[in-house]
């Protein structure tokens, strides 16, 4: 077995997609909208108060301790895991996973295969991890039951039934946000302890997904509501071959000498005061561990500090300044490495679901160490984005939005005026919208002042843009065909069509724009919907705890014919360096 080559930053001419149902999430498609509701639904709820969090009752470090010795079948009685099993740990870490199922099984193969590595100067080959750990946002565009059953499970357990290795793991997991918009259900019946009898069926590993999309669920959810019934669902979610240990959406377990592991949630807002209290227990009672943590969202976000990030390291009153930490996140689907005073922070959202954007570090701040696919590679994709949603292939709810903008707006002009210059003014009011609505997306609330002037600029134009370009090419295309007969309600007609795909054409440009810029990393590789640049974490953690070491094993195209995994980057983690 030959040590993994480097990876490659370099786009290919195009990314191959999956083509067997449930397709991979299209952002601006009718099952995102859903996706949406359920998100408005879910903050709302979140913003009264109610938080589901408040049941748990999370496992005490040495109880969490005793349930994953028991799976690995480790000595008992030892203070941490390194000393129970009395060998390095091997952890396998993946987050924002389940989007193209097609994409989850070739994430799958290697995350279930040996990889050989350098170790300095010897080669090493990586086992499987004894635990796998999911980083959040297990599948889109809400992880509820079915989602996560048809996007992960069902392909991860079609993957392993092929693996000769049947040792018993265990499975671990925090939420992130899409887990929330589902209220942690999904999460639940894949994550959480297994109590009670369970009937051999109900932990037979599911391998085909239910293939029903989201609207026909929620058909099926109403006609249930309306009867007074429920939803029938699948009691638990089976992974084959590793076992849930956690009663709570947080845990803290001691890894090694010295070495805590901190898993943190904060639901859709903070970090709630009894989390709070229980990692403050763990920190009094090992004040002198190092701690490893994994955040359901980054402290730095797109090389920017992000307000959740440093909201829960502040809750938790972790000083990552002075005192070495390896904070470890996903949630942003792209991978990057950072040194901040003494923590290595190492971002890796790329378990399955599409690619977000590598950003230019902002003048003055520390350039990143390591960012795949880098710069140069997302400027080259963003060129492509405009024309991507335009045509439709990120769905066709810009354009819908774009008819129901325009149509009033050009009935109104031709009431007023019955001419052609109604049309004109009809434009002009629904760029002035399509402006403010423009400037709303790009985020011009929350930016500092000098972004807050190029999103304004940005959506000025593109707000010029799409109230000029409709009628303008309309009625250049009836000069063009003088038989068409231009009369005002033809020419609005055509005008009302043309906006449509015109104005999506605008807004995608004016997504990439704010990319490019470095103002905002996320929409237009949300709509781009990127299959590539898919990668997980296999992390070492050494007996004695005094390091932790991770590779990043990574597929540039994951659906392409004779994709081979890479190495996209290897660090190393000393919480009491020398």
């Amino acid at each position: 077995m030959p040590p993994l080559p480097q990876a490659s930053s370099e786009p290919p001419r195009r990314f191959h997609r999956g083509k067997s149902k449930p397709r991979g999430v299209v952002w601006f498609g009718i099952n995102s909208f859903w996706g949406h509701m359920q998100h408005f639904l879910a903050s709302a709820i979140a913003t009264e108060d109610i938080d589901s969090r408040d049941w748990m009752r999370p496992n005490e470090p040495e109880e969490l301790l005793s349930a994953v010795g028991e799976i690995l079948r480790a000595k008992v009685g030892a203070p941490t895991l390194t000393e129970a099993i009395d060998r390095d740990l091997w952890i396998d870490f993946l987050a924002d996973t389940g989007d193209d199922p097609e994409v989850s099984t070739a994430i799958a193969k290697i995350v279930f295969a040996e990889h050989e590595v350098l170790d300095g100067e010897e080669p090493l080959v990586t086992p499987r991890g004894d635990l796998l750990i999911f980083g959040g946002d297990t599948a889109y565009p809400v992880a509820t039951a079915r989602e996560i059953t048809d996007r992960v499970v069902a392909p991860f357990n079609r993957v392993l039934g092929d693996v000769a290795d049947r040792k018993r793991r265990v499975l671990l997991g925090i939420p992130g946000n899409h887990d929330w918009y589902d209220g942690l259900d999904g999460f639940g019946r894949l994550f959480r302890r297994r109590l009670g009898e369970l009937a051999p069926e109900q932990l037979t590993p599911q391998v085909t997904p239910g293939r029903e999309t989201q609207l026909l669920h929620v058909v099926e959810w109403v006609q249930k509501f309306v009867r007074g019934r429920q939803v029938k669902k699948q009691r638990v979610l089976v992974i084959d071959g590793y076992e849930p240990v956690q009663r709570a959406s947080y845990f803290a377990l001691p890894l090694a000498p010295g070495l805590d592991l901190f898993a943190v949630d904060r639901q859709l807002r903070t970090i709630d005061y009894r989390q709070q209290s229980f990692f403050a227990d763990r920190r009094h009672a090992a004040p002198d561990a190092r701690r490893f943590v994994m955040l359901p969202d980054p402290v730095y976000s797109f090389l920017r500090p992000s307000p959740t990030g440093v909201d829960m390291v502040e809750s938790l009153d972790l000083d990552l300044e002075t005192t070495p930490h390896l904070v470890l996140a996903g949630d942003i689907h792209h991978y990057e490495r950072r040194t901040v005073g003494a923590s290595l922070h190492v971002v890796a959202g790329g378990g399955g679901a599409f690619m977000h954007a590598s950003l230019s570090a902002p003048e003055g701040a520390p350039h990143p160490d390591k960012q795949w696919p880098g710069v140069p590679a997302t400027q080259k994709m963003l060129l492509g984005v405009p024309l991507h949603v335009a045509i439709g292939k990120a769905g066709f709810l810009p354009h819908l939005v774009f008819v129901l903008l325009f149509g009033p707006a050009l009935g109104v002009g031709l009431g007023v005026f019955g001419t052609s210059r109604g049309i004109y003014g009809g434009s002009v009011a629904a760029g002035v919208v399509g402006a403010i609505v423009c400037a709303l997306i790009g985020g011009v609330r929350q930016a500092a002042p000098v972004q807050r002037r190029a999103i304004l600029w940005l959506s000025l134009f593109a707000g010029v843009s799409m109230a000029l370009l409709p009628p303008l090419a309309a009625s250049l295309a009836l000069r063009a065909f003088p038989r068409l007969h231009a009369t005002p309600p033809l020419e609005a007609a055509l005008t009302l069509f043309v906006a449509a795909f015109s104005g999506s054409f605008v807004f995608g440009g004016f997504l990439a724009a704010l990319t490019w810029l470095g103002l905002e990393g996320s929409q237009a590789f949300t709509s781009l919907g990127v299959p590539g640049y898919r990668h997980f974490v296999r992390i070492r953690v050494r007996r004695d705890g005094s390091a932790v070491d991770g590779w990043v094993i990574g597929l540039l195209d994951p659906l392409a014919p004779g994709s081979k995994p890479a190495l996209v980057d290897h660090w190393t983690f000393r919480p009491r360096p020398p």
